[in-house]
């Protein structure tokens, strides 16, 4: 069974609706579940390809889970009982200085984002289990990470966000959108790293249905681009993960309004 914290550095008040909530891990068996949840959504599910020791204890996990705060969805059953059913991974920098990267910077040069001046977050390696993909759960995880955002005072969000498979083509229209569209200005704009740099420039800007290309967009991007997320330059083939990575950026004081002072109580909504 899991439990939530109580007054610790990671209680982010009770944020709840009806038999779900969000909290941050603060046990191994947590982090563990989150883990679970990732394997079955990214191996099992989405065709990623895992080494001989992820396959082995079903678990997707890598050197980042350690120093990073894990924020989960649990819901709560009859009984007493829980189940993780959505996950986000979230790394600042002070806990970063432990390993002296951010996962992102296997992909993407972020240099802009590390001089930015105030506090920033890494967000990545969210899912939701495949029976609870509804707002419902979406919206508990943004209301984790808002609550998150304004305790630690996040000032800038970024990491990386997928399209599913390897074929740039097949996701031409979105990826030309996003770039002639969501293109980060310079001074925050991370751009693929130059051996790994896939070209979003796919499509003619005139050429690029908007409507049609937002449709199109993984749900997270959406998520991002409607808290006037950016978009950095170039994309990247992740063969692992069966994935095409762009890079996103997100200025928090447009989260903050949106999502953390409206969240921050339990509204049950």
């Amino acid at each position: 069974m899991l439990h939530s914290p109580v007054n610790s550095l990671y209680d982010l008040g009770a944020l709840r609706a009806g038999n779900l909530e969000v909290f941050i891990a603060s046990r191994p068996e947590e982090i563990k579940a989150s883990q679970e949840l990732r394997y079955r959504v990214f191996f099992e599910e989405m065709g990623a390809v895992p080494t001989g020791e992820i396959a082995a204890q079903k678990r997707d996990f890598d050197q980042y889970d350690a120093i990073c705060d894990h924020l989960l969805v649990v819901e709560h059953k009859p009984g007493g009982q829980t189940e993780v059913v959505g996950t986000y991974r979230l790394l600042r920098s002070e806990p970063m200085k432990k390993i002296g990267h951010f996962y992102s910077e296997g992909e993407f040069d972020i240099s802009p984002i590390k001089k930015y001046n105030g506090n920033i977050l890494e967000v990545g390696r969210s899912c939701v289990d495949k029976n609870f993909r509804n707002r419902a759960v979406m919206q508990l995880l943004w209301r984790g990470i808002g609550a998150y955002v304004a305790k630690f005072e996040i000032a800038l969000m970024f990491g990386c966000a997928s399209f599913h498979g390897t074929d740039p083509k097949a996701h031409a229209m979105a990826l030309s959108y996003l770039h002639h569209y969501h293109q980060a200005p310079k001074d925050l704009c991370p751009a693929a790293l130059p051996e790994r740099f896939i070209n979003m420039n796919l499509m003619p800007k005139e050429e690029v249905d908007t409507k049609q290309a937002f449709i199109a967009l993984p749900a997270l991007i959406k998520g991002y681009l409607r808290l006037s997320g950016y978009i950095g330059l170039g994309a990247v083939i992740d063969p692992e993960y069966n994935t095409t990575d762009v890079s996103i950026v997100v200025k928090t004081d447009l989260v903050t309004e949106k999502y953390a002072q409206r969240y921050r109580t339990n509204d049950n909504a």
